[in-house]
């Protein structure tokens, strides 16, 4: 007869007081499992919203972020992204062929290329913006004027220590192949 096996709980995933309930970090994985699927969503509405509009996703995101603000350089799309300047400026440049994007030299720095909207971009924008209404109305339903400003401080915070995660986990991936 077949000894049933205990099961042994998996080691905590986090040390920090405040992220263990009882001792235990189920919680916390289950926020980290509802971050990843909402993330999954966002990602899934970016790409349908890219194809409506023709473009990919990444050109979707860079094409939304300088309507906001008309004369980025590559190099502060790339960090608002968290993308590499080089990926960026291929996206951008496949954008500006098809005259989607206008690519300006900086007039305070020759050397610097700033993106802007032209009409093109500005007649897709309009085209997308009631598709964009009606699916972010939805995404973001939860959320009272309150909770909305909360959420968006607390995002900007999270993104900075992700940030910070990344370069300690490279750090330590380049020690684990040395060791």
């Amino acid at each position: 007869m077949a000894r049933a096996r205990r099961r042994t709980s998996p080691p905590a995933t986090v040390s920090r007081p405040a992220l263990l309930i009882g001792g235990s970090d189920a919680e916390f994985r289950g926020l980290i499992h509802d971050l990843i699927a909402y993330g999954h969503r966002l990602d899934a509405c970016r790409d349908a919203f890219a194809a409506i509009a023709g473009v990919s996703g990444v050109q979707y995101e860079i094409l939304m972020l300088v309507s906001r603000a008309d004369g980025l350089s590559v190099g502060e799309v790339a960090a608002r992204l968290h993308r590499s300047g080089a990926f960026i400026t291929i996206e951008a440049n496949k954008l500006a062929a098809r005259g989607i994007l206008q690519k300006v030299s900086d007039p305070s720095d020759r050397r610097r290329v700033l993106l802007g909207t032209n009409g093109k971009s500005h007649a897709l924008l309009e085209r997308m913006a009631p598709y964009q209404r009606r699916v972010n109305d939805v995404l973001f339903e939860r959320l009272d004027a309150r909770r909305f400003a909360q959420l968006r401080r607390l995002a900007r915070d999270l993104v900075e220590s992700g940030d910070r995660a990344m370069a300690m986990l490279e750090f330590m991936l380049h020690e684990a192949r040395a060791a």
